[in-house]
């Protein structure tokens, strides 16, 4: 059975254990707007990459033209983990990622990485 645009957005929330109000607050839009989105009376048109993002799905499979929920287009490739937080947006534990935490998390993650080639280092 073919799931609508608004019933693949609703089980995406759903998964993600989110209300309504929480996805709207993190889209940038009122509740009801969202809702609408699920229950089919209008389409996300404007909010499709940002929900996109915020399922970590493909428009492909929003939009029904693919059943498969993982992004499949960089999945299988290797990923720079510094580019990748200066490209979009992101959430974490449903909360927007400011600008400045991204750069805290780089940093993180630069310093652990210097680390483990350190430790690498004494074991050799």
């Amino acid at each position: 059975m073919m799931s609508t645009i608004a019933e693949r957005i609703r089980e995406l929330r759903e998964k993600k254990g989110l209300s309504q109000s929480e996805v709207a607050k993190l889209l940038g839009m009122n509740r009801t707007t969202y809702v609408h989105y699920e229950t089919g009376y209008s389409k996300p048109t404007k909010k499709l990459k940002d929900l996109c993002a915020l399922f970590n799905v493909s428009a492909d499979y929003i939009l029904g033209n693919d059943n498969n929920t993982s992004n499949t287009q960089t999945e299988n490739k290797p990923k720079d983990l510094i580019k990748l937080l200066e490209k979009e947006e992101y959430t974490l534990n449903g909360e927007i990622v400011t600008q400045e935490d991204r750069d805290k998390i780089k940093r993180v993650i630069e310093a652990l990485y210097w680390d483990a080639k350190e430790k690498n280092k004494r074991k050799k």
